[in-house]
């Protein structure tokens, strides 16, 4: 899990070269007006609004990705990100979908990570993780897909 200001997004292309084409879609497309999901090339970004914790709300699921991982950026309020290892500390709650591309897991080990407006973080598909965790409220995010390294 990485987590930094949007400013210093350009330093993880080293780790993650697909990074080189989000920066370039940002440089042409301001976030803040994206309405519907957007595909380009091998990266998927889709806006998310949550206003509150959803009712059905568990807080021990969460979700893992093999092919794709995300990065998720908060452009206004605080995202709560939960995770934990993938091979260490969750147990299997839903087999994964080759189709979808997720796994529902279980875990009494869960961490959190406040991400606010103006930050991002880069979710690599070794851990679970469930966003707009407990305790967020009235966030607006964009969440891109990308090839899992």
């Amino acid at each position: 899990m990485i987590t930094d200001t949007i400013e210093n997004l350009s330093i993880y292309k080293a780790i993650y070269p697909e990074i080189n084409q989000l920066l370039n879609i940002l440089e042409s497309n301001n976030l803040e007006s994206l309405s519907e999901k957007m595909t380009s090339d091998n990266l998927t970004l889709i806006p998310i609004f949550s206003s509150e914790v959803s009712s059905s709300f568990d807080s021990k699921i969460l979700e893992s990705h093999k092919k794709l991982m995300d990065i998720h950026i908060t452009l206004s309020g605080t995202d709560v990100i939960a995770y934990a290892n993938v091979n260490t500390e969750v147990e299997e709650y839903k087999t994964y979908s080759e189709v979808d591309d997720y796994a529902l897991h279980t875990s009494d080990r869960v961490k959190e990570i406040l991400v606010p407006a103006g930050y991002f973080c880069i979710i690599p598909n070794n851990f679970a993780h469930m966003a707009l965790y407990k305790g967020h409220a009235d966030v607006k995010k964009v969440v891109v897909k990308l090839q899992a390294r």
